[in-house]
């Protein structure tokens, strides 16, 4: 937007950004705690959410990614674009909040608590994206886990990151391989009941903060 300042704007896209994983490691904490599901947790609470700060990635995710997809191997290529979906919308809500926090004054350096989080969270509206959003993110986990146990994709995950590296792309396929290994030693049961969870806790905090979904 003309006029802003892009740094003190990214300064507090930064905080947003740290305190809404902050929120996922207080819902969600026995998952952090447990050493099988760490990792997971971890990637897709930590590591997706700080990707958007990543200009390297989102340069190719944007721009070389674009011109060779056609290139790479089907599930490899939904899994990135669906990331790329996920972190462009990541990035558009969480500029919102952004902008929301500094017109209350926001100063580089301070921390803002869960509460101001989810005061600015339902002032900034966007039920409809918040809840797409949502969708991209459980779609997205489900996607890696099922990449991860598929015994085929154990043989084909060497050769598609040598190709990823052929195309200049390696930083989006490292993404994926990431998560691929963050998953792979949850059990089904699991991850099922980590899934039914995110979706009932995520589900209420949207339905308090918007009303129920809208179609």
């Amino acid at each position: 937007m003309a006029g802003e300042n892009t740094d003190l704007l990214q300064t507090a896209k930064v905080e947003i950004i740290r305190v809404q994983i902050e929120r996922f490691h207080e819902f969600y904490a026995s998952y952090f705690q447990r050493e099988e599901t760490r990792p997971m947790v971890e990637y897709f609470f930590d590591r997706i959410y700080s990707l958007e700060n990543n200009q390297e990635w989102r340069k190719l995710a944007l721009g070389t990614f674009q011109n060779v997809k056609s290139l790479v191997k089907e599930e490899t290529r939904n899994n990135i674009e669906h990331l790329i979906e996920l972190n462009e919308l990541t990035e558009s809500l969480d500029l919102l909040l952004a902008r929301k926090l500094l017109e209350k004054g926001y100063q580089p350096g301070t921390t803002i608590s869960l509460s101001e989080y989810r005061n600015l969270y339902v002032e900034a509206g966007q039920g409809v994206q918040r809840q797409r959003h949502l969708d991209l993110v459980i779609g997205n986990m489900l996607s890696f886990y099922d990449l991860a146990h598929r015994p085929v994709n154990a043989i084909l995950i060497k050769p598609a990151r040598f190709m990823s590296k052929m195309l200049g792309i390696y930083p989006l396929f490292a993404t994926v391989e990431e998560g691929y290994y963050a998953v792979l030693p949850v059990s089904r049961e699991l991850f099922e009941s980590f899934l039914s969870e995110v979706k009932t806790r995520e589900r209420e905090y949207l339905s308090t903060a918007f009303g129920e979904p809208q179609p």
